[in-house]
């Protein structure tokens, strides 16, 4: 994880509410990969960066545009065959 100078560390409930997702829906999605770990500056201290979840969220709405542009590209090629 990197940090930069205007980043800022979320707590869960903050993470949560950023992403309109409840605390136990957090943890399933960093559970199943979907979202980033968090950051455990204390023990039991659970932080993610704010920047670190924006990428990830913006990253993941872009998968099935991409996904898209690849079947159309596919049904293009062929029909032009």
């Amino acid at each position: 994880m990197s940090f930069q100078e205007d980043d800022v560390l979320l707590t869960a409930a903050e993470a949560a509410k950023l992403l309109a997702l409840s605390r136990p829906g957090l943890w399933v999605g960093v559970a199943r990969g979907d979202l980033p770990a968090p950051f455990y500056p204390l023990p039991r201290a659970p932080r993610w960066s704010r920047n670190e979840l924006l990428a990830t969220v913006a990253a993941r709405r872009a998968l099935p545009r991409d996904q898209m542009a690849k079947r159309r590209a596919a049904r293009a090629t062929a029909a032009a065959e």
